[in-house]
């Protein structure tokens, strides 16, 4: 009698918190404001939208989706940066401390459950990039791939202990191979062995897919919806996502494209720190990613250390306060406009993910 009882008291747990369960998931407002700021250090709106990219099935019911920025009246109207958010059955949000640059092409997972994703630039013709994340999506590093590499198309192939970089150009059927283990291909620098001919046709690659997710995509016009096979629960929003002032979300007005030439949109304003006195900036200055500033000479090498991978980028420059003490800047690169900056800044914040220092970089004009 007592087993009855705890059973049917367990039973009626269960079904109160599948009840408690969201049937219509949606993105909470704070997530889409927190993509914005992460994406361009501003407020989206109807000149600034935050657009979906793309999605991957995770172990366990979970969704690995991408966000990039849309500027509608933009050249280039699509972002060169994607940020990765995960989404759960319990309809819990999580934004990725990473950032993916350029267009994603392919996500898949290797026989050991790591995640590699392909990007490809819609700028550098020919120019692809690897990232990795071995813990579910939730940090990501980007790859180092062979020196030689103007192709158009990139096929990668998971061996049980080696993995297989396929590069081709359309063309002219030209096809090389590159193969290395697992181990060093994660490495800083990975040592890549170009495979012969011969042997580009007898490969075996592995396939894996995602455990215990029942997710099924529905695209619409203007919306994206998951649907769960067995449970009666969605996920939905708005391919592009404007934020009101009030922090809401609405779907922008779908308008009919007419082929103009693209408007001149201003220079953004760049926050930076006041310049010293007898410092004047011309039209003509690079932009740069300012590190820091510091007070004694001393904390030079420990930057120089810490950002020793792009030592050939790094610049420093002395300055003169007004009671003649001397500060030290610290600078990572220079670039012709600003979009370089914001995607270099992306790049590094993703490599250097528990970096102090770029979580307080800013990007200014070189002095």
């Amino acid at each position: 009698m007592k087993s009855l009882i705890r059973n049917i008291l367990l039973t009626l747990f269960l079904l109160q918190s599948i009840e408690a369960l969201p049937l219509n998931i949606k993105m909470p407002p704070q997530i889409a404001q927190q993509l914005c700021q992460k994406l361009s250090n501003q407020p989206c709106n109807r000149e600034l939208q935050l657009e979906y990219d793309h999605y991957f099935k995770l172990d366990n019911d979970r969704l690995l989706l991408f966000f990039h920025t849309f500027k509608p009246n933009a050249l280039y109207p699509k972002g060169s940066l994607n940020v990765p958010v995960i989404v759960n059955l319990k309809g819990q949000w999580s934004v990725v401390n990473s950032y993916i640059k350029d267009e994603i092409q392919e996500v898949v997972y290797d026989p050991h459950n790591g995640i590699w994703l392909h990007t490809m630039s819609t700028r550098k013709e020919g120019y692809s990039s690897l990232y990795y994340s071995g813990n579910g999506g939730k940090q990501w590093k980007k790859l180092k791939l062979p020196s030689i590499r103007t192709f158009q198309t990139l096929q990668l192939c998971f061996q049980e202990k080696d993995v297989i970089l396929t590069f081709q150009r359309v063309e002219n059927d030209n096809v090389k191979a590159w193969i290395t283990s697992y181990k060093d291909a994660l490495s800083d620098e990975p040592s890549w062995r170009l495979m012969e001919k011969k042997d580009l046709y007898q490969k075996v690659c592995q396939k894996t897919t995602a455990y215990n997710n029942a997710w099924r995509a529905k695209k619409q016009q203007n919306h994206i919806l998951f649907k769960h096979k067995y449970k009666n629960r969605t996920i939905s929003f708005a391919k592009r996502i404007v934020l009101t002032t009030r922090g809401t979300r609405r779907e922008p007005t779908v308008v009919n494209r007419i082929v103009t030439p693209p408007k001149v949109i201003p220079t953004p304003q760049v926050q930076s720190k006041p310049i010293p006195r007898g410092t004047q900036q011309s039209t003509n200055q690079p932009y740069t990613i300012q590190l820091g500033t510091f007070n004694y000479k001393t904390s030079l090498p420990l930057i120089y250390k810490e950002f020793e991978r792009q030592k050939s980028m790094l610049i420093t420059k002395t300055f003169k306060k007004i009671d003649n003490r001397v500060q030290y800047k610290v600078y990572i690169g220079t670039f012709n406009d600003i979009l370089e900056a914001q995607v270099k800044l992306g790049e590094l914040r993703s490599e250097y993910t528990n970096s102090k220092i770029l979580k307080n970089a800013f990007i200014t004009k070189l002095p």
